[in-house]
């Protein structure tokens, strides 16, 4: 039997939410992020499940800030720094960053049943997979179970 690849996991946990959800949980699908994890740590998941063409580089460096440091994300040897606030890194800046670095072929999307918890877990696929999903089941159910990172967004705020 062949094993599921994400997108078929993500559709079986859309399709029935209560029958998959052990099976979605420890699938090996969601990225997991805690409130106490780095922000470089969910940027080198992110880019760690990319297929090699699609990923995007990134790059810690000090700052003279309060925060300490920068992360720096881009391609074609392009980094921009997230835009943090000058006295501490988030993890929902970081998202942001990291899905427009995604945009347009990708997206990274919150697995809204984890947000109750304090370690959130975030599905990742192509912007097409996504696309197929809210034309089978609707865009209101996806984002239902799967939440668009958005300019606005506060998932850990």
């Amino acid at each position: 039997m062949e094993t599921p690849t994400d997108f078929q996991w993500v559709e079986r946990y859309i399709r029935d939410p209560e029958g998959e959800i052990d099976g979605f949980w420890e699938s090996g699908v969601p990225i997991w992020v805690d409130w106490r994890d780095y922000d470089e740590w969910i940027i080198q998941g992110v880019c760690e499940r990319l297929p090699e063409k699609a990923r995007f580089h990134y790059a810690i460096q000090d700052s003279s800030l309060p925060r300490g440091s920068d992360i720096l994300l881009g391609r074609d040897g392009i980094l921009t720094a997230i835009p943090y606030a000058p006295d501490h890194m988030d993890r929902d800046t970081t998202l942001k960053a990291v899905q427009a670095q995604l945009a347009p072929d990708w997206q990274l999307r919150c697995f809204v049943y984890s947000m109750a918890d304090d370690t959130v877990g975030f599905c990742l696929l192509s912007t097409a997979e996504w696309q197929k999903l809210e034309a089978a089941f609707g865009p209101q159910t996806v984002a239902r179970h799967f939440q668009p990172i958005e300019p606005r967004s506060c998932i850990f705020g």
